[in-house]
């Protein structure tokens, strides 16, 4: 099963690798807050941007390779629409954090839990059909 997963280009195996990688990058995510927010005492919209950005670099290499499995050399127009839409998937980011906790009065990583499903929802459609179409 585990090698279906990994090499089957099927919406379903991708979806899997997809949630495989986000995941991953999620809890790097979480661990990047939650360092910056509770022993750096940083804001915690700041710190979720700064995790944001950073984890979103090594997503683009690993959805790319993996995931998609794209094998396209023109990295400088797929980054670019990467970054793009990472860049709104940041400002949802920021938006659904800002609410969560400003608005509800959700703790911080409770809001950046519920925040990344509304955000891999964007993202891995954006980026199949967008970035790394076939």
């Amino acid at each position: 099963m585990l090698h279906k997963i990994l090499n089957d280009n099927s919406h379903f195996f991708q979806f899997a690798r997809y949630f495989l990688v986000g995941g991953t990058c999620a809890v790097t995510d979480l661990a990047i807050l939650y360092l910056m927010v509770s022993i750096f005492h940083f804001w915690y919209l700041y710190s979720a941007i700064f995790s944001f950005i950073v984890v979103g670099i090594f997503g683009y290499f690993t959805q790319k390779y993996f995931t998609f499995k794209n094998q396209s050399n023109n990295h400088s127009k797929q980054l670019a629409i990467f970054f793009a839409v990472g860049g709104f998937a940041l400002l949802l980011n920021t938006a659904s954090m800002y609410f969560w906790v400003e608005i509800i009065g959700l703790w911080y990583l409770y809001a950046s839990a519920v925040t990344k499903f509304i955000v891999l929802a964007w993202n891995f459609s954006a980026n199949k059909w967008i970035t790394f179409k076939a």
